[in-house]
């Protein structure tokens, strides 16, 4: 797997609430710019493998762009991984939740692409790595901002 793009940010509200909100990726489009909408595609809870969604999300120059998204490992209360099915870059996300202090969490963000080969490694996957890595500077400190100001 190829690292596009990875941020942190400690958020003073508990854990469980980070991710509760963060996780459930029907939230996603309010804090995490570039994906303008997120819906779901089956009944399964957020936090379960298999949950489905799809994916409307901002290209530059050339318009939206939509994407499968899979939950394909859970670690209740503390950690969400999903697959997407965009062909030139084959996107992994991870989202982590820490306890650091009492009332007080750390929420990592990563994104991989899971296509190492071919013209994507020298063309895709550089430009993918700045958006990705700008967008998810920003997205993380909109949600710092939500969460702080939601208590």
């Amino acid at each position: 797997m190829y690292l596009l793009a990875q941020a942190a940010v400690t958020i003073d509200c508990p854990q469980h609430v980070a991710f509760e909100y963060a996780a459930n990726l029907e939230n996603f489009p309010a804090w995490f710019p570039g994906v303008l909408r997120m819906a779901s595609t089956d009944g399964r809870p957020f936090d379960t493998v298999g949950k489905q969604y799809r994916e409307t999300f901002a290209q530059p120059m050339r318009g939206a762009g939509s994407v499968a998204i899979r939950v394909v490992e859970v670690e209740p209360g503390a950690r969400i991984v999903t697959e997407g099915t965009l062909a030139s870059v084959l996107p992994r996300m991870e989202i982590v939740c820490r306890q650091t202090a009492p009332g007080v969490c750390e929420v990592s963000w990563r994104m991989f692409s899971r296509r190492t080969t071919g013209w994507s490694r020298f063309i895709v996957l550089p430009m993918a790595r700045r958006l990705m890595t700008r967008r998810a500077r920003r997205g993380l400190q909109i949600l710092k901002r939500h969460l702080e100001d939601v208590r």
